[in-house]
């Protein structure tokens, strides 16, 4: 018996395959095909979902930042109403009184808004120094105030929740020598 070589058994393979395996062999490769477009569509339909998802997503995230503030000015708009009316009654009336209370209760009223909304003012006469809080613009030498503590504030520092969004402008004492 001698060597097979490779064109020797293509033809043996050749001559084994009836037409009946064939047939079976091409509908087999029709399916393949078929479930290869039919993958082909899913994928492609996954993508473009993905891509409509990242674009709603997107969309939706632009929304939040622009809309973000809206609940916390819809509270304030009651503030400037109320803030227009008593300018209006003081140009009517001419009455100061009247003006400074109705800018009190104004004031009550912002001040409720901002603490609805965790923004806390922060204390600053008689306490201790705290560059977390405080911003010093000025050194009080003083016999009567304890050494680094606070004598005076020149505008109030506010927190929103536990960080600090304006520090208190203040003057701090030193003791005198």
């Amino acid at each position: 018996m001698g060597m097979l070589d490779n064109d020797d058994i293509q033809k043996e393979e050749a001559a084994d395959f009836s037409g009946e395996t064939m047939e079976s062999l091409q509908d087999a490769l029709n399916k393949k095909e078929a479930e290869c477009k039919e993958m082909s569509d899913k994928y492609l339909r996954a993508l473009a979902e993905m891509d409509n998802y990242r674009k709603r997503v997107a969309r939706e995230q632009a929304d939040s930042v622009k809309y973000a503030n809206e609940k916390i000015l819809s509270d304030l708009l009651t503030v400037v109403d109320n803030l227009d009316r008593a300018i209006q009654h003081s140009k009517e009336k001419k009455d100061f009184d009247a003006l400074i209370d109705g800018l009190d209760l104004t004031l009550k009223e912002f001040r409720g808004v901002m603490d609805k909304y965790g923004v806390k003012g922060i204390e600053t006469i008689g306490e201790v120094f705290d560059p977390e809080k405080h911003h010093a613009v000025s050194i009080v030498e003083s016999e009567t105030h304890e050494d680094n503590s606070i004598v005076d504030e020149f505008r109030k520092g506010y927190i929103l929740n536990d960080r600090v969004i304006r520090h208190s402008l203040v003057s701090v004492a030193k003791k005198k020598e």
